[in-house]
């Protein structure tokens, strides 16, 4: 018993420092793709402000919630191999 939760715990530490990776790198490649936008639009107002309206934009969307599946899929597939390994 005490191995399942030190395996829980290295993993759900595993998924998080994945899942803050993952993160930080979504956000920057949308930080650039505004950049490029605003850039391609005839540089028209500030930058800054432009970036960040498109940051918050994102953070409502529905793209960094699919991030949550870093947690999600690997649960379900530790679930089903282990009740294929000891139910079949």
């Amino acid at each position: 018993m005490l191995g399942f939760f030190r395996l829980f715990l290295f993993g759900f530490a595993g998924l998080t420092v994945l899942y803050l990776l993952l993160t930080i790198y979504n956000r920057s490649l949308t930080r650039e793709r505004l950049e490029d936008e605003w850039a391609e639009e005839g540089e028209i107002g500030d930058r800054d402000a432009y970036v960040e309206a498109g940051l918050e934009a994102y953070k409502t969307s529905f793209r960094p919630k699919l991030l949550l599946l870093v947690y999600i899929l690997p649960l379900i597939a530790f679930c089903a191999v282990f009740f294929i390994t000891n139910f079949m």
